[in-house]
């Protein structure tokens, strides 16, 4: 029955109250707003079924509209990447004109959150070159910080069948060291092992000879604010050890909030020196006025207003492209459900366009055509001949099924910008 946990849990709230984050690493923050200071509790919908993660009450602010947040609600987990919440708060019962007591509403919130897969959670370091009978040092760290996992490390000739043992991390713990004694002059093989996928591959030479410096792969960076989340973890799995993609959200930014993108732009590039950046900002919030050409701001979302974010978006793109030594997809917000919203996007989508024309190496990524094919808000569209829900009940972000879509159409671009490029940083 409506609201009860199993109820929550099976019939998405209309109007949504409940976000989650899953942008710091190993774990997913949940945040309720416009609890109006009732206690919330959240629960986590595994098979349709509430299984409790913990309750908040904060005093509400009608000013600043605090969220009642449940931080590190759940952690990363391997064998389940898509992760559906639920919340419910129940408001203080009142007294209506006439002294009957009136039975306070319920709010409730529903969001699903694709989280990393383990394709890329492990940093392999092996020892390049020993002499015969000495020992390959080896060194695994679990860049997720948690430990509790048992992957396998398989070393061996490169020619002959792997010896596989099963490499412990005790929790919290996030390295663990290895050494083999290689009896046997040739190539040799590390490979670490989470469930049927290899997570690294080393080649190891044994004897006096030289072994050619290992090819690092090419760094794509994920990047954005809150649309996205699920996109890089997805690209991750796509893309495989074609690339390492580096994921970089940061949820509420903007490109028209103050000068954060532009100098983060360079930090990152300067950090990661990466070869392709994919970028996705402007969840419909992205409206702050923005300083036109006499320095006087300007509100959005008229053509002045366009023009200023569009020459902060050129600004950015032609960071990310090196000096023509990279390449960058920037993605188009999709439309929201709301109409005041729809505005926003429009601009910022007219603006991205527009800062992108003439820069060689760069390419707009049309998601608000492809999830808004006639140019209105739909929640379904139809991918290979099936019907998909692609969108969250809040009306703002893609779906886990969306997000998959879009890592899948970006995948093999993101391969040819790479292959032309070459894998050399």
């Amino acid at each position: 029955m409506p609201g009860t946990p199993e109820y929550a849990c099976q019939v998405p709230a209309t109007m949504n109250h409940l976000a989650a984050d899953a942008t710091q690493t190993g774990v997913v923050e949940l945040r309720f707003y416009d609890h109006r200071g009732a206690r919330v509790v959240f629960f986590e919908c595994i098979d349709g079924k509430p299984k409790r993660l913990g309750a908040v009450r904060i005093l509400d602010n009608p000013v600043t509209r605090p969220a009642a947040t449940l931080h590190d609600a759940v952690q990363w987990t391997c064998d389940r990447t898509v992760r559906r919440f639920a919340a419910i708060a129940a408001l203080p019962k009142t007294v209506a004109p006439d002294g009957t007591p009136v039975a306070g509403e319920l709010l409730s919130g529903y969001y699903s959150v694709r989280t990393p897969s383990c394709k890329q959670r492990f940093e392999l370091a092996a020892t390049r070159q020993v002499a015969v009978d000495g020992k390959i040092k080896i060194r695994v760290v679990d860049e997720w910080g948690l430990g509790g996992v048992r992957p396998k490390l398989c070393v061996g000739p490169a020619r002959s069948k792997l010896d596989c043992r099963e490499l412990a991390f005790k929790s919290a713990i996030a390295t663990a060291r290895r050494s083999i004694r290689a009896r046997v002059p040739g190539r040799w093989r590390v490979e670490l092992r989470q469930g049927d996928k290899v997570r690294r591959k080393v080649s190891v030479l044994v004897g006096a000879g030289r072994i050619a410096a290992a090819v690092k792969p090419p760094v794509v960076l994920a990047t954005g604010d809150s649309t996205m989340q699920g996109i890089d973890s997805f690209l991750t799995d796509r893309l495989g050890d074609d690339a390492v993609v580096h994921s970089d959200i940061r949820p509420g930014s903007g490109i028209s909030r103050g000068v954060f993108w532009p100098r983060h732009a360079v930090e990152q590039t300067r950090d990661l020196h990466q070869r392709v950046t994919v970028m996705s900002v402007g969840a419909a919030t992205d409206a702050v006025p923005l300083p036109g050409p006499d320095g006087k701001l300007v509100e959005c979302c008229g053509e002045p207003w366009v023009t200023a974010y569009a020459i902060r978006v050129r600004a950015m793109m032609k960071t990310y492209l090196r000096d023509g030594h990279a390449r960058v997809f920037w993605l188009t917000p999709p439309l929201p459900k709301y109409g005041p919203r729809a505005q926003i996007t429009f601009a910022t989508d007219a603006a991205i366009v527009r800062a992108a024309r003439g820069l060689k190496g760069v390419f707009v990524g049309r998601v608000d055509r492809y999830f808004a094919p006639d140019g209105r808000y739909v929640e379904t569209i139809r991918y290979k001949g099936r019907p998909v829900l692609v969108r969250e009940s809040d009306g703002i972000h893609l779906s886990i099924a969306g997000t998959s879509i879009v890592a899948e159409i970006l995948a093999p671009a993101i391969r040819g910008a790479l292959k032309e490029l070459g894998a050399s940083s």
